[in-house]
């Protein structure tokens, strides 16, 4: 900006290009209305953090929760458990993400109050023992000890370990510290500092183990997905995200969040997407077993490009199943639009709600195409032991290629749609395009 008047009178940049700038502003800001009211809010405290926003944002942060992983059915736990160890550096504390205003956090709700507060709601008698184990930002194990025996002292432990960032201000100001936000950048997907030992000790401590990942980013640590009882992801949340944790673990939520990113086991995976260009390779992985022992493959030698948790994975209180797959079409022309509808079951014991995913790989074509692609989604509702039929829409221009001659073109041939995950295939049928 500050050098743009040097680039005018050198005429790299025309003052055209400049008035087509500046017209485009102005056009937004008369249409708002600035120039005639440039304080529309008389009040605006008033219109912002009302019951009925904070009401969306509760929803939003629950919503937003993954379940990864959950054996044995570890999770919802029960209001009448015992005693509950809250462990690691993001129990009493409230990770927002970098764009935020000074001390927004001061609004928000740590896992730790949001847990007192759930268990109070539902005059629960359950014990929370709460040790810190560690700082994010550190490699010092002194606080470990105090954690195990907040373990071995629980009927279960929850440990909330993973990224954190700043707000603005305190992002920029030198001396601070953070591992995610703008101009942040890390060499390592891995935990930072003794959270990863924090984690490995309360799992040795012999009780059933949660991992909750509360971070703005994938976090790559294979361990933590081979050994947990259970693994939740929380992306930075709002203010309401410590109560949303809660309601989640014991069940007053049902998780429904999916994956909009695949986790790389190392960084030296990565990138790691769902849609990458099909490949003629078969995978051929190796592994590094907790003895020791070495399994040398090829992709990787020693690792596997197979993410931890995949694009679209989500876990559910309940479980569905899906049938009667259907096109609206199964013949379409390049620029016909079409359906896909499908009925899906909740087969558990509890509503759940199920995000339908649609997904398309073009069998045949004259470029080298992904080996699938996200063409559609739906979130429902679904009480237990019902069923729904969920069609969605997809548009013809969602099959196109970039051809060799630079343009989009919907190319005849064959193309399979399935509903499921970018990892799981539910149900599926073919699209043929004449």
């Amino acid at each position: 900006f500050l050098t743009l008047p040097d680039q005018v009178a050198a005429g790299t940049v025309s003052m055209d290009t400049i008035d087509e700038t500046v017209k485009t502003l102005l056009r937004a800001k008369f249409s708002l209305g600035l120039f005639e009211n440039p304080y529309p809010y008389e009040d605006y405290l008033s219109s912002i953090r009302t019951p009925e926003s904070k009401e969306i944002l509760h929803a939003a942060d629950a919503e937003s929760i993954v379940l990864l992983e959950n054996r044995q059915n570890i999770l919802p736990l029960s209001t009448n458990i015992g005693s509950v160890a809250l462990i690691g550096p993001q129990v009493d504390r409230v990770a927002f993400g970098d764009y935020v205003f000074l001390n927004a956090s001061n609004n928000g709700i740590t896992p730790l109050a949001g847990f007192k507060q759930y268990l109070a709601n539902v005059s629960s008698s359950t014990k929370i023992n709460f040790a810190e184990g560690c700082k994010l930002w550190s490699n010092d194990e002194s606080g470990i000890h105090a954690a195990v025996d907040a373990a071995k002292n629980s009927d279960v432990a929850i440990v909330m370990v993973g990224t954190w960032s700043l707000d603005q201000t305190n992002l920029w100001t030198p001396g601070t510290n953070a591992t995610t936000g703008e101009h942040v950048d890390l060499s390592n997907l891995g935990l930072v500092g003794a959270q990863l030992a924090l984690a490995q000790a309360v799992k040795d401590a012999g009780k059933p183990t949660i991992v909750v990942l509360v971070s703005g980013k994938p976090v790559a640590e294979p361990w933590i997905q081979a050994h947990a009882d259970a693994v939740i992801q929380q992306f930075y949340p709002g203010e309401m995200g410590g109560l949303a944790i809660a309601e989640v673990i014991f069940g007053a939520v049902n998780p429904s969040g999916k994956l909009p990113v695949s986790f790389p086991r190392s960084i030296g995976t990565t990138p790691a997407f769902y849609n990458y260009l099909k490949g003629s390779r078969p995978l051929d992985p190796g592994f590094v077993f907790d003895n020791g022992t070495l399994k040398f493959g090829h992709q990787y030698v020693l690792d596997s490009p197979i993410p931890l948790w995949s694009f679209g994975h989500g876990l559910s209180y309940t479980t569905f199943n899906y049938t009667d797959l259907t096109l609206s079409s199964s013949t379409i022309t390049p620029s016909q639009d079409f359906n896909v509808s499908v009925t899906v079951h909740n087969t558990g014991s509890v509503t759940g709600k199920e995000v339908v995913q649609v997904y398309m790989t073009d069998l045949v074509a004259s470029v080298v195409t992904p080996n699938q692609e996200l063409i559609g989604f739906k979130k429902v509702e679904i009480p237990a032991g019902g069923s729904t039929v969920v069609t969605i829409p997809v548009l013809s221009s969602q099959l196109a290629v970039w051809s060799v001659q630079n343009k989009w073109v919907v190319e005849p041939g064959v193309f399979a749609v399935k509903v499921g995950t970018s990892d799981t295939v539910y149900a599926q049928t073919n699209l043929t395009v004449t």
